[in-house]
């Protein structure tokens, strides 16, 4: 078998195997449905590779959990990587640490735009109601407090900061430093992939 249909064999193995993990993960959303016979075949399968990143702890975020994210966004990456090479019929160190930097990118970006999303989402939320407790939003502000105040006190120095502040802060800091990460993740890929090695 040539090289480059092997890899493109192994690419669609794998993204065979992304479908499988991604029906996995909506399975236990479903209450029940992990239980018969598919979703213990389907578990069998797949929490292998998912339990990798569950061990994590940093992947725990008050009560989100990435690592499914992480899991499925490692494999989409990897099946990227082998299309590339299969299309490209050889490939260079220059352009493998290009994909390798492309992975590592892709990953932290998604979860920086998370991040930013739920941001945003409880600053409309607390733009717009003057009383919003609740259990979606303690359960938020308990997620976000942490990463929010260690953000701010960048700025701050340590000095008591209104919560609605530190959200504007901290969602402006997460945005900026997202964009300035985003390029130089560009220029650092465009680099390697121009080395004649």
């Amino acid at each position: 078998m040539p090289t480059a249909q092997f890899f493109s064999l192994l690419a669609s193995v794998i993204s065979f195997y992304i479908l499988l993990c991604f029906i996995r993960i909506l399975l236990t959303w479903i209450p029940g449905a992990q239980y018969n016979t598919f979703g213990r075949i389907l578990s069998s399968i797949c929490d292998p590779y998912l339990n990798l990143f569950r061990r994590f702890r940093f992947l725990r975020i008050g009560v989100f959990d990435l690592s499914p994210a992480i899991a499925l966004c490692l494999l989409i990456a990897l099946s990227a990587i082998l299309k590339n090479i299969a299309v490209a019929k050889s490939f260079t160190l220059g352009g493998l640490l290009a994909m390798v930097i492309y992975l590592v990118w892709s990953v932290f970006s998604s979860l920086m735009f998370f991040l930013i999303l739920l941001l945003v989402i409880r600053l409309i939320a607390l733009l717009m109601r003057k009383d919003n407790y609740g259990s979606i939003w303690d359960g938020l502000d308990r997620t976000l407090n942490p990463i929010v105040f260690r953000m701010t006190s960048i700025f701050t120095r340590g000095r008591p900061t209104p919560y609605k502040t530190a959200l504007i802060i901290a969602t402006i800091t997460a945005a900026v430093s997202w964009l300035v990460l985003k390029m130089l993740a560009n220029i650092l890929m465009a680099f390697c992939s121009s080395l004649p090695i």
